[in-house]
């Protein structure tokens, strides 16, 4: 249970960071001390299950989101790719999310265009 409070810390941060949300901001929403949000993401106080429903909230992101479904896990203990980035893994979680087919054929569309045609299509 330890390794995946871990991947959530780092999911809170990265998401945290991504939506541009300092932990002050955070902190704010919430109604704790901006001190409190800081030993959250380094694991040294423990998430309850409230706690992290209004991160998700405050966040504007789905619970569920810290907790991916078995079948969305990836099979490979090492991924393939390496170490991914908070930004990377937040991407793969939410892109894997979508259920509808050309919903997803759209999103890849989309980022083939935005990266200027590269990567595999």
């Amino acid at each position: 249970m330890e390794r995946s409070n871990r991947k959530i810390e780092h999911l809170i941060r990265e998401i945290r960071k991504a939506k541009g949300i300092s932990q002050m901001e955070l902190a704010e929403r919430i109604g704790i001390s901006y001190q409190q949000v800081q030993k959250y993401e380094r694991g040294v106080s423990a998430l309850s299950v409230r706690r992290l429903q209004q991160i998700a909230d405050a966040l504007e992101v789905p619970l569920s989101l810290f907790f991916p479904a078995e079948g969305e896990r990836v099979a490979e203990s090492i991924p393939s790719y390496g170490n991914l980035t908070g930004e990377e893994q937040l991407l793969l979680t939410s892109f894997r999310s979508i259920s509808d087919r050309k919903v997803r054929k759209a999103v890849l569309s989309f980022l083939h265009t935005v990266s200027g045609g590269k990567g595999a299509r």
